[in-house]
C-alpha cells in the first residue's frame, strides 16, 4: 500500500505534468494539504531529481519533471494499474461466490438483477456471461421493467448492488438481497476464520 507522502507525491507529479505553471497554491489545493507540505515535498522532489524547478521571477517559478520524474511516474501509474486489477480480480472473485451462494438450480429461473446501468453492472454481466449465462439477459436498469415482472412473476428474487434500487425494491414489496452486502459479510468472516 502506498504511504499517504507517496500518494501525495504521486498527486504532486502528475498535477505537474498537466501544469507546468502550476503555483504551490494549486498544488495545495489539489493535494489537498498545506502550503507548507507542498513547499516540503516539493523539495524532497527536487532532491530525489524527480522534478527540476525553473526561476521565471524572483516570485514566479515553472515545474518541470525530468526524465526521472517521467519514469518514476509511469512506474507508479504501471504499479497502480497492476493494484488496481488485482483488486478487481479479488472483487471479482468475491462477487463470484456471493452468486454462487445465492443461483441455485431450484431458484435460477426465479433470479433476476436490477439496478443501475453503471461500471458494476458491467462485472455482473461479465460473471454472468461465464457462471451463469442463462442469466445473462436477467438484469434489469429501469424501474418500470421491474414493476412489470413483479405483477407478472411476483416469486421474483432480486440482486442489486445499489441502496436506492434495494429501497425501491422494498416499496414494492419485494425482499431484495443487496449483493455488496454479501461479499462484505464473506470477507469478514474469511478473515476471522
Amino acid at each position: 500500500m502506498l504511504s499517504e507522502h507517496t500518494s501525495k507525491e504521486f498527486s504532486i507529479l502528475s498535477y505537474i505534468e498537466q501544469n507546468s505553471d502550476a503555483t504551490q497554491r494549486e498544488l495545495s489545493e489539489h493535494v489537498g494539504v498545506s502550503l507548507g507540505m507542498i513547499n516540503i515535498l516539493m523539495k524532497r522532489l527536487v532532491k530525489k531529481g524527480l522534478v527540476k524547478i525553473e526561476r521565471l521571477q524572483p516570485n514566479s517559478v515553472k515545474y518541470f519533471l525530468t526524465p526521472a520524474g517521467i519514469a518514476n511516474k509511469l512506474e507508479r501509474t504501471y504499479g497502480y494499474i497492476v493494484r488496481t486489477y488485482r483488486e478487481l480480480s479479488l472483487f471479482k472473485g468475491s462477487i463470484r461466490g456471493v452468486l454462487n451462494s445465492l443461483i441455485t438450480d431450484k431458484n435460477k429461473d426465479r433470479v433476476w438483477f436490477f439496478g443501475p446501468d453503471d461500471d458494476f453492472v458491467l462485472v455482473v454481466q461479465e460473471l454472468l456471461v461465464s457462471d451463469f449465462p442463462e442469466l445473462e439477459e436477467r438484469i434489469l436498469t429501469e424501474e418500470d421493467q421491474v414493476e412489470t415482472l413483479v405483477k407478472k412473476e411476483p416469486n421474483s428474487i432480486f440482486l442489486t448492488w445499489n441502496a436506492d434500487s434495494f429501497s425501491y425494491l422494498e416499496s414494492l414489496g419485494v425482499t431484495p438481497v443487496h449483493i455488496l452486502s454479501k461479499v462484505t459479510v464473506l470477507e469478514t468472516k474469511g478473515r476471522e476464520g
